[in-house]
């Protein structure tokens, strides 16, 4: 069934942690500390990123579309401030998906997010959804969210808000009661019964104990699940398209389209099931999408795939077959 899960934390240069760092990871990308340096985070082996996106309030100046330069920004923009050593940079979100939708509709549910939350509110946001970890939790599908503490104004940042640690518990109630809302109101509308909430098992007056977080498997367990693993036929690869969309300086939109490929069974040892692995990338191929083709793969393209790339073929990444599904 789907879970709740939302934590929030702050990306704090008095604990050595960087908003470009952190961007990079959650993006699975090497980005630059500043344009041609040699100092740069790169985490572009790391894997199991789905999907990612950058989502800007209306009117944004051209280059927030960037990642590198919309970090760089906001970093250089700090170095101007009178606490730079301790700045604190971005709100950081690790949010559980439900596992019962689908690629596609996770994103839709994540962007309803990000643009109630964030940036109707002149927030600029940098998200990506991350594949179970192959050593935990097959249906763990998760969301990453990093924003800014300042909004975008002009063409430059804003100042951040005084927020006492009062004003601060309160609006992290008000994320969780609206991702728990939003999560609901999706998981209905594609047909699953299951529901998250936001309030503690005591709260929604439960008599259930709550769950323990385990992590990734012992060393005993995981031997096990290999020493099944390697008794059984190779396992079919489902295809998973990642998107990532960009604006370029010109004005002009594109989409870079690669093939990933994730492999799962069911294996099971009692009631526990085997975790989802990401096997390499394959035939991965990257183009520019006429904008065009993006605003028709926003409106219908990613649910009917195969009449995409009917109308759109010399954009089909090769080797991608992909299926038709019904809208819901």
């Amino acid at each position: 069934m789907a879970i709740f899960h939302l934590t929030h934390s702050f990306v704090r240069r008095s604990n050595g942690s960087s908003s470009i760092a952190t961007a990079a990871y959650n993006a699975g990308q090497k980005i630059e500390d500043n344009v041609g340096s040699t100092a740069y985070s790169d985490y572009t082996r790391k894997g199991g990123i789905l999907y990612d996106e950058i989502t800007l309030p209306s009117g944004s100046p051209t280059w927030a579309n960037n990642r590198g330069e919309l970090w760089r920004r906001l970093e250089a923009r700090e170095d101007k401030s009178t606490r730079r050593a301790t700045a604190v940079l971005a709100h950081n979100f690790n949010i559980a998906l439900p596992h019962e939708l689908t690629l596609e509709q996770n994103i839709f549910l994540a962007r309803d997010f990000v643009r109630e939350q964030f940036t109707r509110k002149g927030y600029a946001v940098d998200w990506a959804i991350h594949s179970p970890d192959p050593r935990g939790d097959s249906r763990n599908i998760h969301l990453h969210i990093l924003v800014p503490q300042r909004k975008i104004e002009g063409e430059s940042f804003g100042n951040k808000p005084n927020w006492t640690s009062r004003q601060l518990g309160e609006q992290v109630k008000v994320w969780r009661k609206s991702w728990s809302t939003l999560a609901n109101r999706h998981l209905k509308r594609y047909g699953h019964q299951a529901m998250i909430d936001e309030r503690s098992l005591k709260a929604q007056g439960s008599k259930r104990s709550p769950s323990r977080h385990k992590g990734p498997r012992p060393k005993s367990t995981r031997a096990a699940l290999n020493s099944l693993r390697a008794k059984q036929p190779p396992q079919p690869l489902a295809p998973i398209v990642r998107m990532t969309k960009q604006t370029h300086a010109d004005g002009s939109i594109s989409i870079q389209a690669g093939i990933r490929h994730s492999a799962l069974n069911n294996i099971r040892i009692g009631s526990d099931s085997k975790p989802a692995a990401l096997a390499p990338a394959l035939n991965v191929q990257r183009k520019g999408w006429p904008a065009a083709a993006v605003a028709m793969w926003e409106d219908w393209g990613s649910k009917e795939q195969v009449r995409f790339f009917t109308v759109w073929p010399e954009l089909k990444p090769e080797g991608f077959v992909a299926a038709e599904r019904p809208s819901p």
